[in-house]
């Protein structure tokens, strides 16, 4: 071969060897691995979300996985291993993955229909709930009570009762409460409540309004005594390093695909889904932050 026969044909695999690699990211048949924090019978979690897990296997062409986990942390810990691909997290789960891996990315969020306790749009609240026909009617009527909080890293059942609360109180929540337990999700701690098992409970506002829905309790049954500040609804999020071809595919898939995605919305109480970024969960970043 000529030296100018070799430069051609090294030219040409060095412009073929990118291309190549970018078909290998497009088209993978590898599993994706998805979760979700269990913020209510996780069985039932994935069951809603089962006509997007279909979606994406019939247009990624390939399998995905649901990872089941039994905590908050766990889905951290797989994103962070990155035996997670995809996962929806809680905005306050989101944050303290985040701050270990910076790469980690919030891209989208259900928009949701109004509910008993909740407006419709991108945002929900922390809630303090108690029993109607219980003789609490004020804050300072739990004084020395029994209150309920999900998970320890659930935004609206622990993180930030624990820094709106307390500041609202100005009294650590461990010395105003006579008694405080982790239930690991908002339908156990509304449970706690409505069998008396607890004297509140911090919930979600849009997981109280699913348990009217379900009529698990009615609205005249509960007292709201508190709400927080607004909270953005839970993100998708990528997991750090995911191919940034494969991450495209995802926000197209979720993004323009409505009609394939209503019987998911219809379970989940939803109108459809908006984008997110990093900078709509700023305030849960300063709180989480403060905890460092």
């Amino acid at each position: 071969m000529t030296k100018h026969g070799f430069f051609i044909c090294f030219l040409v695999a060095c412009l073929v060897w990118p291309l190549g690699n970018l078909q290998a990211d497009t088209t993978d048949h590898t599993a994706l691995h998805f979760a979700i924090i269990p913020k209510k019978n996780l069985d039932q979690q994935i069951n809603e979300m089962t006509p997007l897990l279909h979606l994406l296997e019939e247009r990624l062409e390939r399998p995905v996985d649901v990872v089941r986990v039994s905590s908050y942390q766990s889905v951290i810990e797989g994103l962070l291993s990155a035996d997670i691909d995809l996962a929806i997290l809680g905005p306050a789960s989101y944050a303290y993955a985040k701050q270990r891996d910076d790469t980690i990315e919030a891209f989208a969020s259900l928009k949701r229909k109004s509910g008993t306790f909740t407006p419709e749009g991108s945002y929900y609240q922390s809630v303090l709930v108690t029993l109607s026909d219980d003789g609490v009617t004020s804050l300072a009527d739990l004084r020395g009570r029994k209150v309920a909080f999900t998970d320890p890293k659930s935004t609206s059942g622990s993180v930030i009762p624990h820094y709106e609360f307390r500041k609202k109180v100005n009294t650590p929540l461990p010395a105003y409460f006579g008694g405080m337990s982790y239930t690991g999700s908002h339908d156990r701690s509304i449970r706690a409540l409505v069998n008396y098992q607890v004297d509140a409970a911090f919930v979600s506002s849009s997981r109280l309004d699913e348990a009217v829905r379900k009529g698990i309790v009615t609205a005249q049954q509960v007292t709201i005594l508190w709400r927080s500040q607004p909270i953005h609804f839970d993100p998708f999020v990528f997991r750090g390093q995911l191919p940034e071809p494969v991450k495209e595919q995802i926000r197209h898939i979720l993004f323009s695909s409505p009609e394939a995605l209503q019987p998911m919305f219809d379970k989940k109480n939803a109108t459809g889904i908006v984008a997110v970024s990093d900078k709509d969960y700023a305030n849960i970043h300063a709180i989480t932050c403060q905890e460092r």
